[in-house]
């Protein structure tokens, strides 16, 4: 939990009952904190509020901290609440734990890890949101040049986010609700917004989606759109299916000859 000094544990108590573990840490009295906005020493106690912080599970047990956070009189920037290095400023948990459902949010949707750690799945989005929009504000696109785009059904029925992938890192960079042209707008907005240009995507591979070679034309005119194959496939067994079904239905005395098992000859 990075406990130093001034700080310390104070005292422990498991709660057999509620299968908690709970943990004081205090500062010791005196203590001199630096200002969390300016950076000055030695800044002296104003008043104290104690926060309680979920922690990592001791084995299946869940762990609480409870701590007297101070806040500091600063000369010049007046009062204000310091930062602890255990948790995050306005965080209900501790970094170890933020950690933890970040790795849990990868392998699993958030509804479940709410369950697994008995934590209301909004506070788990609020974590999640954290890191990752501050992750994407640091994202440099600069070097994309070469990109995949499709769509994913995201829920029962008819809804579907867009998934812009970079094909040369193998990394996804881009997601936003829809399928048709105005996700290609949005994704040329986001690649600016991340030091990209629209003139360095020379290629874009994607389906035959007419909504998506209408806005690829209109956002990216100097790229190339390469037909991922998987469609391309698709669409030829679709007509070749359609065909064999024409086939069949002729006449067997017809004196059209027919293309039967026309799908098994090599084309």
């Amino acid at each position: 939990m990075n406990v130093k000094d001034p700080w310390q544990i104070t005292s422990t108590e498991f709660d057999l009952t509620s299968e908690k573990l709970n943990i004081w840490i205090d500062f010791t009295r005196g203590s001199k904190f630096p200002c969390p906005k300016c950076g000055k020493p030695n800044c002296s106690a104003y008043d104290t509020k104690e926060k309680v912080l979920r922690h990592i599970n001791y084995f299946q047990y869940s762990t609480y901290l409870y701590c007297r956070i101070p806040r500091i009189e600063c000369e010049k920037c007046g009062v204000l609440q310091i930062k602890v290095p255990w948790a995050r400023e306005k965080s209900n948990f501790t970094l170890r734990m933020e950690a933890h459902i970040l790795e849990l949010s990868k392998r699993m949707p958030v509804l479940q890890i709410g369950k697994l750690l008995g934590e209301n799945d909004t506070k788990l989005w609020r974590v999640i949101n954290h890191y990752t929009d501050n992750a994407r504000s640091k994202e440099d696109l600069s070097d994309v040049c070469v990109v995949g785009i499709d769509e994913t059904s995201c829920k029962k029925g008819h809804e579907y986010i867009t998934l812009v992938v970079d094909i040369k890192d193998s990394k996804v960079i881009f997601a936003c609700e829809g399928k048709d042209s105005s996700t290609i707008t949005s994704f040329s907005k986001d690649l600016q917004d991340h030091n990209g240009n629209k003139s360095n995507i020379k290629s874009v591979c994607c389906d035959m989606s007419p909504s998506y070679i209408s806005g690829i034309s209109k956002e990216f005119p100097d790229a190339k759109i390469t037909f991922d194959r998987f469609h391309v496939m698709k669409a030829m067994n679709e007509g070749l299916n359609e065909v064999r079904i024409q086939e069949q239905k002729k006449p067997r005395n017809s004196k059209i000859p027919n293309s039967y098992g026309l799908r098994t000859r090599k084309i």
